[in-house]
């Protein structure tokens, strides 16, 4: 049976030191994942074995994008990747998971729940069907695939003057000229890019930040 062992180091490396209380709601967090995959597909199968690999993935966005105490949109959530890991260790943050899958919503709102994380949200709803309901000054996408349907739905979430960042892989480079078209006809524009290398791991993630203009005045 596969086990889970928070990669506590790690995340301290890229996002800064834990409390014991949170390495014991981190610790929780992957337990829960592994009970809820003998039933539904919280993660792929293939990543059941490598679970500490998205827990060191998401904390790296920490020390790309500080949410400080505004909201963040963890847009497509899936197992809560990055948002319940941000939500935890930075707990001033006021957190929305979003998912169109009744299965991940469900285990979603048993997390929120059996760890008390009151700054949590949990939202049931496709990102196209959000426009003009909910607005975040960060907001986050990590595996949704395609940039430009990517950018095409998750941009009107962010409200203006706030951000979109992307977990993008080593194929950023191929794609960087669309995105800044597809950005551009939304009035987004690419801010940064960093690419950090995941601690313990033998790969890096590109976290991509996009800005969405200010509306201007009269």
């Amino acid at each position: 049976m596969v086990s889970f062992s928070l990669p506590r180091r790690s995340m301290e490396t890229v996002a800064g030191d834990l409390s014991d209380e949170q390495a014991v709601l981190l610790t929780a967090y992957g337990q829960a994942i592994l009970k809820a995959s003998r039933d539904i597909n919280v993660v792929s199968r293939r990543s059941l074995g490598k679970l500490g690999e998205h827990f060191v993935d998401s904390a790296a966005l920490l020390s790309f994008a500080e949410p400080g105490q505004g909201s963040v949109g963890d847009l497509g959530s899936g197992a809560g990747f990055p948002g319940v890991v941000a939500a935890i260790m930075r707990p001033q943050a006021s957190v929305t998971l979003v998912d169109s899958r009744r299965s991940k919503v469900v285990f979603l709102k048993d997390v929120k729940r059996r760890l008390r994380l009151e700054n949590v949200t949990v939202v049931h709803g496709r990102i196209e069907d959000l426009q003009g309901r909910m607005q975040f000054g960060l907001a986050t996408a990590r595996a949704l695939g395609n940039v430009e349907a990517v950018l095409a739905s998750c941009l009107g979430l962010v409200a203006p003057g706030g951000k979109l960042v992307l977990f993008k892989g080593p194929r950023w480079s191929l794609e960087v000229e669309q995105a800044r078209e597809v950005a551009g006809q939304q009035g987004a524009e690419i801010g940064r890019t960093e690419t950090i290398a995941l601690p313990g791991l033998d790969r890096a993630t590109t976290f991509v930040e996009f800005h969405v203009k200010q509306v201007a005045d009269g």
